[in-house]
């Protein structure tokens, strides 16, 4: 329940990012407007902190894309940049996700930035930059 309850929360602060303009939560390249942002389910993390509560950590990867062909590889790294940004910001903004329902005592996000790149696919080419994103759970099991 957690994955999906994340998830659905990532997603949502994502779409509420006025320079991005679609998000999806599944891997695909079709788009309605650039940029745009994919999520990916990426791994889970657990580990004991006292003999009464375990930490729990969701770790997602979003990725940024921008198409190249009707900016040019230099605006589209410029656009890339911004909306890095404004996803770090957003997430920096609410480091405890309001509004998000876990069965836990605290949560707390924490966001990595990674360098852009060009990805070349059958359907063009895009400039990607991508965010590790990663919200970390603490809750008792007694």
């Amino acid at each position: 329940m957690a994955w999906a309850n994340i998830k659905s929360k990532v997603k949502s602060k994502l779409e509420s990012i006025d320079s991005i303009q679609e998000v999806q939560d599944y891997p695909t390249e079709e788009f309605n407007g650039f940029p745009a942002a994919v999520i990916e389910t990426v791994r889970n993390e657990s580990d004991f902190e006292t003999t009464n509560e375990n930490r729990r950590s969701y770790v997602f990867n979003i990725y940024l894309l921008q198409e190249i062909e009707s900016k040019g590889v230099k605006k589209a790294r410029e656009i890339i940049e911004e909306v890095v940004d404004d996803v770090m910001e957003a997430f920096d903004e609410d480091q405890q996700l309001s509004g998000i329902s876990l069965p836990s005592n605290e949560v707390m996000v924490i966001s990595l930035p990674a360098l852009s790149r060009i990805y070349t696919s059958e359907k063009g080419k895009y400039m990607v930059g991508e965010v590790e994103l990663k919200i970390i759970t603490s809750f008792s099991i007694s």
